[in-house]
């Protein structure tokens, strides 16, 4: 894991690790929440936070609720019926495409951010979080959000956040689980420049869930499978079945892991376990927030062996997903010797190969994998067999691409086509989504760019019910290609559809990174009175996410585009930074260059639009690699 340490802290910042919980510092009564968690369910430890200040400052904390409807029941199922699905307006993470982001993840762990530092503001009282350490992991990665928002909240005096047990008092066996804990600890604190004392605690977890808990159904399948020693053994199978589905699109990947190897212990003490009475469990166990994002549903339950190497492959996931590429191999690799028929089989060899292709850039490995799982599936004619071809035939492109073999990529990607063209299965029109995208790509690649925008257009096409998150998507490349096929304004139009979008989706994290682009598009075209109408309007978005660099970069364009010199405030929002840290000491840098007579140093660390919306949620993001 790479130390953070390229901008040194504020003086004032609001975090801080509270040395002795029973002798607080003097000024008003903190808040006292335990953070602990008896089971790793997602969002359980911001939820006892919330529900807590929820009884000190409930305007504050409902306002938040009612303008964040989609994101709150997420934390608290049920409190808004009539809210719009947030899988309707944000994506998830993708395990054909070993893709972690989730847009879904950042919005609920940001809602949580502002709800606590809104809720702590108003009652003028600190924060003080016991069992730290114990937190459940996804809530871990809300607090530099919560910092960040706290601090640019310019909160009454002694409003903080002070952490207390972030070092467990017992390492415990070193289990996959228990190490992906102590990165993800070990990451947030790196970034809120804190260091963990080495002398541990006496804290305990509480044994008793609190109430809003119990009302997730990650925590009911958790339970299920963890706490229920007398359930029938297929019920508990599919309960862990379920429980890493959701953990997945949580991005809990402690308890991905823990009901995997839960689900892969059940299996062991159950040789002639019922499949049949699995996916009946399954079914009716099943809440629908399944997606073809990741391949788990009721029809997995094949065989036991079925189970043990999809057990199996979920654990390389997860490994794959926090960035630990060798052990993720490994699991891929003991998943094969497991695998009872081709399919299974190719499956797991596509995740291997898309390892060792995008993560590891071991071109020969995956090449390898790819051919021996296109032989394999040669062997069935079926439908399902047709789809993994394509999948397989995918990451064949992709391995062209990573060889700058534009042509041969190409021919990849449109056999794939012909193998899916008429199937119409969830996992076939995912993968035609893929396909289409790449395609459009590989001809911008060969600055085919009117081409690519026909392609990109077609895309548009596939489906008569694609919502605005999939236009607000869409249209931002559409305009980026405008722009390199030299068409400006057709770009500007479609920049600003995007923009626009993102304001119906309540989506200010992308509306600050559009106008701040825009802007910068504006200041090359030498249009300054526009540029700063768009540094305004990412002033406006990056003010609600109280993003400090965001804020920065849009304060030094409005400065450029009214021809002035940038002010100390763009420094000190740079400074607030904890997730770009590198970014905002480039800027830094660069009104250092401007101040000693390089006046260009400043324009060209401002952004630009690219042809891809999709950007790492670097708020939340955390490096999680093992150390060397």
């Amino acid at each position: 894991m790479a130390v953070n340490t390229l901008v040194e802290l504020p003086r004032d910042a609001v975090v801080v690790l509270a040395d002795d919980p029973s002798s607080p510092p003097a000024g008003p009564a903190p808040v006292v929440v335990d953070a602990g968690a008896r089971l790793p369910v997602a969002f359980s430890s911001l939820r006892a936070v919330i529900a807590a200040l929820d009884g000190l400052a409930p305007d504050a904390v409902v306002e938040v609720a009612r303008r964040r409807r989609p994101e709150w029941n997420w934390l608290f199922p049920g409190t808004f019926p009539d809210a719009p699905l947030l899988a309707d307006l944000a994506g998830t993470p993708s395990e054909r495409r070993l893709h972690a982001e989730s847009e879904q993840v950042f919005r609920v762990l940001d809602t949580a951010a502002e709800a606590i530092a809104a809720g702590l503001v108003a009652s003028g009282r600190p924060l003080l979080l016991r069992g730290t350490a114990h937190a459940d992991i996804v809530s871990l990665r809300a607090l530099p959000r919560l910092v960040e928002r706290l601090t640019l909240s310019e909160p009454p005096a002694g409003v903080r956040v002070e952490l207390a047990d972030v070092t467990p008092a017992e390492p415990g066996p070193a289990t996959l689980a228990a190490d992906i804990r102590r990165r993800t600890l070990a990451s947030v604190l790196d970034r809120l420049g804190l260091t963990a004392p080495a002398t541990p605690g006496g804290y305990v977890p509480d044994t008793v869930p609190g109430p809003a808990a119990r009302d997730v159904a990650e925590h009911r399948q958790l339970t299920e499978a963890f706490e229920a020693p007398d359930v029938e053994p297929e019920r508990a199978v599919a309960a862990a079945l379920l429980a890493i589905r959701s953990c997945f699109f949580s991005a809990n990947y402690e308890g991905a892991v823990l009901a995997a190897e839960l689900l892969l212990d059940r299996l062991d003490a159950a040789p002639a376990l019922d499949v049949a009475e699995v996916a009946e469990h399954f079914a009716a166990l099943d809440p629908g927030d399944g997606t073809p994002a990741i391949g788990i549903y009721a029809e997995v339950a094949e065989s036991p062996a079925h189970l043990r190497a999809l057990a199996i492959r979920c654990v390389g996931v997860v490994r794959a997903l926090v960035q630990d590429l060798e052990g993720a191999r490994e699991e891929f690799t003991r998943a094969l010797a497991e695998a009872p028929d081709p399919v299974s089989e190719a499956r797991i060899l596509l995740l291997r190969a898309l390892l060792a292709v995008k993560r590891s850039g071991t071109l020969p490995e995956g090449i390898a994998d790819i051919e021996h799982g296109l032989t394999r599936l040669a062997e069935v004619k079926t439908p399902v067999s047709a789809v993994e071809q394509a999948w397989l035939r995918n990451v064949r492109a992709l391995a062209h691409v990573r060889a700058k073999e534009a042509g041969p990529a190409m021919r990849e990607e449109k056999l794939a086509v012909g193998l899916i063209s008429k199937l119409h299965s969830a996992d076939a029109t995912h993968l035609k989504i893929n396909l289409i995208s790449n395609i459009s790509v590989l001809q911008e690649m060969g600055k085919k760019y009117e081409l690519a925008s026909a392609t990109w257009d077609h895309f548009a096409k596939i489906s008569s019910e694609w919502g605005d998150s999939f236009f607000k998507h869409h249209h931002y490349r559409a305009a980026g290609l405008s722009y390199l096929a030299g068409d400006a304004e057709q770009a500007l139009a479609g920049f600003g559809a995007v923009y626009d979008l993102a304001s119906k989706l309540d989506d200010h994290f992308h509306q600050q990174i559009v106008a701040t682009e825009v802007g910068g598009l504006l200041l090359d075209l030498g249009e300054p009175a526009r540029a700063g109408e768009w540094y305004a309007r990412a002033e406006s978005a990056a003010s609600v996410m109280q993003d400090p660099y965001y804020l920065a970069l849009a304060a030094t364009g409005r400065a450029i585009a009214a021809g002035d010199a940038p002010g100390p405030v763009v420094r000190e929002l740079a400074s607030r930074s904890l997730a770009f840290r590198p970014e905002a000491a480039k800027l830094i840098a660069a009104l250092d260059a401007a101040a000693g007579g390089d006046p260009s140093a400043l324009a060209a660390a401002l952004p630009r639009p690219t042809t891809k919306l999709n950007r790492p949620f670097r708020l939340i993001a955390l490096d999680l690699a093992p150390s060397a």
